[in-house]
């Protein structure tokens, strides 16, 4: 079974380690409760567990009941085979208000009681510091670093951090479409054009760590030192999202051939021995 499958589309199935789903917050067997484990209130928790430890796992991650920003930063924490909590917010129409979601409840009790005046959806909770993070790529980073995927030295750090801000680039136009457009089929083939630049600069990103490891036609799967780092997951996943697009909208059944690399990446990303279980 394939991490990325369970990140992505099984959020509420088995796996093959202990998992259990619960209306509240997994909280520590001890008697003092797990670190803003009393303010969550998520309208869905579940509890990944790749070991049978039975205190409350370091991390926690919060995000909508989508897969979204949310579904890399789990992949990450799976493919690292680490406990961890996932905290799911779900969001319904409300007629002429627009919008409604337990999550604008609970955002202000966040932000007091974890001191973080940010506190916004993505958000991890570090149970270690005491401490919760918000902002997509602060989120990459901190997981990253802290279970060592954000590079080997300060040079491949740097290099994680590059790729982090223009994948997000990439993100914009599908975010525009699926939030911004009418859905039509003339408005993906919009988005596809304005992520042109993105997916050529980072299919030849990708060439470029072929090209140093002195073999240009050696596969790459991984973005950065040939092995798993933080924009590897955010880079799979939104070349996933766009693939389903084109796929659906009948743009192309194989988008990414025009972008071999990027294609090598994305079959060989998933095939990897960490991502599976």
């Amino acid at each position: 079974i394939s991490t990325i499958f369970l990140a992505l589309l099984s959020t509420f199935l088995l796996s093959p380690s202990v998992r259990t789903m619960s209306s509240s917050p997994t909280e520590s067997t001890s008697s003092k409760p797990a670190f803003l484990a009393n303010v969550v209130s998520p309208d869905t928790s579940v509890s990944v567990r790749f070991n049978s430890e039975e205190e409350a796992p370091r991390f926690a991650v919060g995000y909508w009941s989508i897969r979204g920003l949310g579904a890399p930063l789990r992949m990450m924490l799976s493919a690292a085979k680490i406990n961890h909590d996932v905290y799911l917010y779900d969001i319904v129409e409300d007629g002429d208000n627009g919008w409604n979601s337990s999550y604008f409840q609970t955002k202000e009790s966040l932000k007091t009681e974890s001191k973080n005046a940010l506190v916004n959806l993505p958000f991890v909770v570090d149970r270690k510091e005491c401490r919760l993070l918000c902002q997509t790529n602060a989120c990459f980073a901190h997981i990253g670093r802290c279970i060592g995927m954000f590079g080997t030295n300060d040079v491949e750090a740097s290099i994680c951090e590059q790729l982090l801000c223009e994948i997000y680039d990439l993100r914009y136009p599908y975010i525009t479409f699926c939030y911004g457009s009418d859905g039509s089929v003339e408005e993906a083939k919009k988005a596809f054009a304005q992520a042109e630049p993105q997916l050529q600069k980072l299919n030849s990103h990708l060439a470029n760590e072929a090209n140093n490891g002195g073999d240009d036609d050696k596969k790459v799967h991984h973005l950065v030192g040939g092995v798993l780092n933080a924009p590897d997951f955010h880079l799979f996943e939104l070349l996933d999202q766009f693939q389903f697009i084109a796929q659906t909208y009948g743009i192309s059944d194989d988008f990414l051939g025009q972008y071999p690399r990027l294609k090598e990446f994305k079959t060989g990303f998933e095939e990897l021995e960490e991502n599976q279980f």
